[in-house]
């Protein structure tokens, strides 16, 4: 199971982006094997501000928001009080920023593995969270690498 972060989708969506290849290779794998993915609804307003704000194409944001909510094994999350609540004691805690805390507190709750290319909040997670990048994550289910690295 896994919390897949703003930031693959976006490296998905944005070719130019640095980690593109490995972003699309894992959402791409993850769908193949049927894997359940999960997100925060924050998701949805964090991937079309930043294809819109990246691209000057608001049409755009809107198309991928649209595919996104299309996603078969994509289950969004409403962050109610009980994921605010966690979020809240993770960002102060770990010194987390507010919207990379509720991806955390998310994976914490359903016991999943987030995938995340944002080294800040991969650097600053409990021990107990993993926390991989796309390639790191396709390395491990080629069996390339410890689940748990």
């Amino acid at each position: 199971m896994y919390v897949i972060d703003a930031s693959v989708y976006v490296a998905d969506a944005r070719p130019a982006e640095p980690h593109h290849a490995e972003a699309k290779a894992l959402l791409t794998r993850l769908r193949a094997d049927d894997s359940a993915t999960h997100a925060p609804l924050i998701l949805l307003a964090e991937v079309a501000s930043a294809i819109s704000r990246g691209t000057g194409r608001p049409a755009l944001a809107r198309r991928w928001v649209a595919a996104l909510r299309l996603i078969p094994r994509l289950r969004f999350h409403p962050v109610d009080e009980t994921l605010a609540q966690a979020a809240t004691d993770l960002a102060g805690d770990y010194q987390l920023r507010g919207c990379d805390a509720i991806y955390v507190a998310l994976a914490e709750r359903l016991d999943a593995v987030l995938v995340t290319l944002d080294g800040q909040q991969r650097e600053r997670i409990p021990a107990h969270v993993v926390a991989r990048t796309p390639a790191e994550e396709l390395a491990a289910l080629s069996g390339e690498t410890s689940p748990d690295s």
